[in-house]
């Protein structure tokens, strides 16, 4: 008897924590705080921030997670995005070349101008395109023009390449990481996610809210606009909406219309240990952010957390 008494309790405990399952199964598995608030939809409503427990898994980082409703999409980083022909977007680009504006509240007719000018002089072509959207040539023949391709596309950039072959001003597009194809979300510029450990290349997993759910596995592909937060690529927004693959916008209006995302939730693992490696391409950023998600507890641990986040029900 005296020997049962002294074998049974490291039994039962043993039994007791191979039922009790993985850690994240507690109530406070993802310890997710409201953290910081950031402006959304121009400025004109507000986006609550939160922030996770430190999870060893995945370098002993806090995660963000945040609820838009609604993903917007962006289209910088690929060869579609901008056409000096079709500036409104109707027929051959699928955005507005305000969106690549300085200051986007100008009108069209200040690009027709510096178009029809033959983009003389450059110094006025750069007061109303933005050079951290369109990339600026250094070629000899004609350095400081917009970066264009044969065919009359402006090459668009992101924060930072998808590969390390290549330089900016060479008006290479497919050194950008390409928004049809990579699934990226884009978080504000020079904003608290960035104090946080969260750059370009950090695993972004989007998760809609209302049946049926989908979810995406992306990185960070681009920053943005301070008032505005929840934009992703137009292949991630393509996953969200159960789109074929494949399917892609043909102007501004569809682009807004049939590629913007539902209600989502998108979570965010910062930290170096959690940035995709170059070169980046769907497949490879598809096998990271899985790799890096299962790792801080998968799919099952982000809805089993969304109880934490008001906004998410």
């Amino acid at each position: 008897m005296a020997l049962m008494k002294i074998v049974t309790p490291p039994l039962v405990a043993v039994l007791c924590v191979a039922l009790a399952g993985p850690a994240f199964a507690e109530p406070s598995a993802c310890g997710f705080e409201k953290a910081f608030d950031r402006p959304n939809e121009q400025g004109t409503r507000t986006v609550h921030v939160y922030r996770g427990s430190a999870s060893a898994e995945i370098g002993d980082v806090k995660p963000f997670a945040f609820v838009v409703p609604r993903v917007k999409v962006n289209t910088d980083g690929t060869r579609i995005s901008y056409h000096k022909d079709d500036p409104r977007a109707q027929s051959l680009a699928i955005n507005d070349i305000r969106n690549a504006f300085r200051n986007p509240h100008r009108p069209i007719s200040d690009f027709e101008e510096i178009r029809d000018a033959g983009w003389q002089p450059t110094s006025k072509v750069w007061e109303v395109l933005s050079p951290k959207i369109i990339e600026k040539d250094t070629r000899s023949e004609t350095a400081g023009q917009p970066c264009m391709d044969s065919k009359g596309y402006l090459v668009s950039m992101t924060a930072e390449p998808a590969r390390d072959k290549g330089h900016q001003g060479d008006c290479d597009q497919t050194k950008w990481i390409d928004a049809l194809t990579v699934p990226a979300a884009v978080l504000p510029e020079n904003s608290q996610f960035e104090a946080g450990g969260a750059k370009v290349r950090n695993v972004v997993v989007a998760l809609t809210l209302d049946e049926p759910r989908r979810m995406a596995l992306g990185i960070v592909g681009d920053t943005g606009p301070e008032n505005d937060i929840g934009e992703a690529s137009v292949a991630m927004n393509r996953i969200l909406n159960g789109l074929p693959e494949g399917a892609n916008p043909s102007n501004h209006s569809e682009a807004d219309n049939k590629f913007q995302g539902p209600r989502s939730i998108l979570l965010v693992l910062p930290g170096e240990k959690n940035r995709a490696p170059r070169p980046l391409d769907a497949a490879s950023v598809k096998a990271f952010a899985e790799a890096r998600l299962n790792a801080w507890g998968g799919r099952e641990r982000l809805e089993h957390c969304l109880s934490e986040i008001p906004e998410a029900n």
